[in-house]
Protein backbone atom coordinates (compact mmCIF):
# COMPACT_ATOMS: atom_id res chain seq x y z
CA UNK A 1 0.00 0.00 0.00
CA UNK A 2 1.40 2.80 -0.73
CA UNK A 3 1.10 5.92 1.37
CA UNK A 4 1.57 10.04 0.68
CA UNK A 5 2.82 11.78 3.59
CA UNK A 6 4.98 15.06 3.91
CA UNK A 7 8.73 14.41 3.83
CA UNK A 8 10.95 14.48 6.72
CA UNK A 9 14.29 15.58 7.24
CA UNK A 10 15.23 11.76 6.91
CA UNK A 11 13.73 11.24 3.70
CA UNK A 12 16.28 13.66 1.99
CA UNK A 13 18.96 11.24 0.67
CA UNK A 14 16.20 8.70 -0.18
CA UNK A 15 14.42 11.51 -2.19
CA UNK A 16 17.94 12.77 -4.12
CA UNK A 17 18.69 9.10 -4.95
CA UNK A 18 15.39 8.38 -6.32
CA UNK A 19 15.15 11.78 -7.87
CA UNK A 20 18.82 11.08 -9.24
CA UNK A 21 17.83 7.84 -10.57
CA UNK A 22 14.65 8.71 -12.62
CA UNK A 23 15.78 11.33 -14.38
CA UNK A 24 19.41 11.29 -15.03
CA UNK A 25 19.94 7.64 -15.08
CA UNK A 26 16.72 7.25 -17.31
CA UNK A 27 18.45 9.77 -19.65
CA UNK A 28 15.96 12.61 -19.07
CA UNK A 29 18.47 14.65 -17.43
CA UNK A 30 22.17 15.41 -18.42
CA UNK A 31 23.88 15.34 -15.26
CA UNK A 32 25.75 18.03 -16.19
CA UNK A 33 22.74 19.96 -17.02
CA UNK A 34 22.09 22.85 -14.35
CA UNK A 35 18.75 21.50 -13.53
CA UNK A 36 20.21 17.88 -12.15
CA UNK A 37 21.80 19.99 -9.56
CA UNK A 38 18.28 21.71 -8.81
CA UNK A 39 16.70 18.53 -8.71
CA UNK A 40 19.45 16.74 -6.35
CA UNK A 41 18.77 20.06 -3.87
CA UNK A 42 15.87 19.01 -1.09
CA UNK A 43 16.52 21.51 1.12
CA UNK A 44 15.94 23.79 -1.36
CA UNK A 45 12.72 22.20 -2.43
CA UNK A 46 11.59 21.13 0.77
CA UNK A 47 8.59 23.56 1.20
CA UNK A 48 5.75 21.33 -0.12
CA UNK A 49 7.47 18.26 -0.74
CA UNK A 50 5.74 14.78 -0.42
CA UNK A 51 6.70 11.45 -0.78
CA UNK A 52 5.30 7.96 -1.41
CA UNK A 53 6.11 5.43 1.22
CA UNK A 54 5.04 1.35 0.48
CA UNK A 55 6.52 -0.60 3.47
CA UNK A 56 8.38 2.18 5.14
CA UNK A 57 10.83 2.47 1.37
CA UNK A 58 10.45 6.02 -0.12
CA UNK A 59 9.28 5.00 -3.73
CA UNK A 60 8.61 8.53 -5.11
CA UNK A 61 8.15 11.85 -4.63
CA UNK A 62 6.50 15.10 -5.95
CA UNK A 63 6.66 18.91 -5.20
CA UNK A 64 3.31 21.13 -4.78
CA UNK A 65 3.77 24.88 -5.73
CA UNK A 66 0.68 26.54 -4.70
CA UNK A 67 0.05 30.19 -5.78
CA UNK A 68 3.06 32.61 -4.44
CA UNK A 69 5.41 29.94 -4.30
CA UNK A 70 8.79 29.87 -5.56
CA UNK A 71 9.42 26.88 -7.44
CA UNK A 72 6.30 27.80 -9.51
CA UNK A 73 7.37 27.49 -13.53
CA UNK A 74 3.75 27.52 -15.28
CA UNK A 75 1.51 28.21 -12.98
CA UNK A 76 -0.83 31.20 -13.13
CA UNK A 77 -3.53 32.66 -10.58
CA UNK A 78 -5.58 30.03 -8.85
CA UNK A 79 -3.54 27.20 -10.38
CA UNK A 80 -1.56 24.69 -8.54
CA UNK A 81 1.62 23.06 -10.06
CA UNK A 82 3.65 20.07 -9.68
CA UNK A 83 7.05 19.01 -10.47
CA UNK A 84 9.60 17.05 -9.76
CA UNK A 85 7.29 14.34 -10.01
CA UNK A 86 9.85 11.16 -9.42
CA UNK A 87 9.60 7.34 -8.79
CA UNK A 88 12.46 5.17 -8.21
CA UNK A 89 12.63 3.15 -11.02
CA UNK A 90 12.62 0.04 -8.96
CA UNK A 91 9.06 0.84 -8.51
CA UNK A 92 7.75 2.34 -11.32
CA UNK A 93 4.85 0.58 -13.16
CA UNK A 94 2.95 -0.31 -10.18
CA UNK A 95 1.22 3.02 -9.45
CA UNK A 96 3.79 5.07 -7.49
CA UNK A 97 3.16 7.86 -10.28
CA UNK A 98 -0.63 8.06 -10.40
CA UNK A 99 -0.95 7.31 -6.47
CA UNK A 100 1.32 11.16 -6.52
CA UNK A 101 -0.89 12.62 -9.08
CA UNK A 102 -3.83 11.74 -7.56
CA UNK A 103 -2.76 13.10 -4.48
CA UNK A 104 -1.65 16.47 -5.88
CA UNK A 105 -5.36 16.35 -7.24
CA UNK A 106 -7.15 16.25 -4.02
CA UNK A 107 -4.66 18.32 -3.02
CA UNK A 108 -5.57 21.21 -5.05
CA UNK A 109 -9.52 20.09 -5.01
CA UNK A 110 -9.03 20.74 -1.27
CA UNK A 111 -7.83 23.85 -1.36
CA UNK A 112 -10.44 24.98 -4.31
CA UNK A 113 -7.59 25.86 -6.62
CA UNK A 114 -9.20 26.17 -10.02
CA UNK A 115 -6.72 23.75 -12.37
CA UNK A 116 -3.39 21.69 -11.83
CA UNK A 117 -0.86 22.27 -14.35
CA UNK A 118 2.39 20.63 -15.09
CA UNK A 119 5.27 20.27 -17.31
CA UNK A 120 7.09 17.41 -19.13
CA UNK A 121 9.88 16.47 -21.19
CA UNK A 122 9.58 14.95 -24.44
CA UNK A 123 10.78 11.84 -24.28
CA UNK A 124 8.75 11.26 -20.59
CA UNK A 125 6.23 9.36 -23.00
CA UNK A 126 5.25 7.15 -20.43
CA UNK A 127 4.37 9.99 -17.88
CA UNK A 128 2.52 11.83 -20.29
CA UNK A 129 0.19 8.98 -20.68
CA UNK A 130 -0.31 8.43 -17.09
CA UNK A 131 -1.55 12.85 -16.90
CA UNK A 132 -3.90 11.89 -19.70
CA UNK A 133 -5.39 8.41 -18.51
CA UNK A 134 -6.15 10.73 -15.35
CA UNK A 135 -7.63 14.07 -17.20
CA UNK A 136 -5.00 16.26 -17.93
CA UNK A 137 -4.75 17.85 -21.30
CA UNK A 138 -2.23 19.21 -23.19
CA UNK A 139 -2.09 23.14 -23.11
CA UNK A 140 0.37 23.31 -26.23
CA UNK A 141 -0.26 27.78 -25.74
CA UNK A 142 1.38 26.96 -22.88
CA UNK A 143 4.86 25.28 -23.88
CA UNK A 144 7.59 26.81 -22.71
CA UNK A 145 11.40 26.42 -23.56
CA UNK A 146 14.66 28.00 -21.44
CA UNK A 147 14.62 31.26 -24.06
CA UNK A 148 11.19 31.62 -23.54
CA UNK A 149 11.60 31.39 -19.56
CA UNK A 150 14.59 34.22 -19.73
CA UNK A 151 17.06 31.14 -18.56
CA UNK A 152 18.89 31.46 -21.73
CA UNK A 153 19.74 34.42 -23.84
CA UNK A 154 19.48 31.87 -26.94
CA UNK A 155 17.03 30.33 -28.66
CA UNK A 156 18.69 27.77 -31.44
CA UNK A 157 18.86 24.09 -30.13
CA UNK A 158 16.84 24.10 -27.06
CA UNK A 159 14.30 21.44 -25.73
CA UNK A 160 10.13 22.71 -25.55
CA UNK A 161 8.86 21.77 -22.33
CA UNK A 162 5.40 20.35 -22.69
CA UNK A 163 2.47 22.03 -20.15
CA UNK A 164 -0.85 19.67 -19.19
CA UNK A 165 -3.29 21.19 -17.46
CA UNK A 166 -5.89 19.27 -14.86
CA UNK A 167 -9.42 21.51 -14.86
CA UNK A 168 -10.89 21.44 -10.89
CA UNK A 169 -14.25 22.06 -9.50
CA UNK A 170 -15.81 22.88 -12.79
CA UNK A 171 -19.42 22.02 -11.01
CA UNK A 172 -18.14 24.43 -8.62
CA UNK A 173 -17.70 26.95 -11.14
CA UNK A 174 -20.45 26.17 -13.58
CA UNK A 175 -22.90 26.93 -10.60
CA UNK A 176 -21.47 30.45 -9.68
CA UNK A 177 -21.65 31.72 -13.04
CA UNK A 178 -25.09 30.55 -13.79
CA UNK A 179 -26.87 29.70 -10.65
Amino acid sequence: MVTIRPATVRDYPAVAELTYRAYVESGHVAASDPYAAQLADIEARAAQLFVADVDGQITGSVNIATPGSSLIEVANGNELEFRMLAVHPDYQGQGIGRALVEFVLDYARKNDLSQVVMTTMASMTTAQAMYTSLGFQRAPDRDWNLYTAGIVDYEQGLETFFVYVHPLNLGHLVKENHG
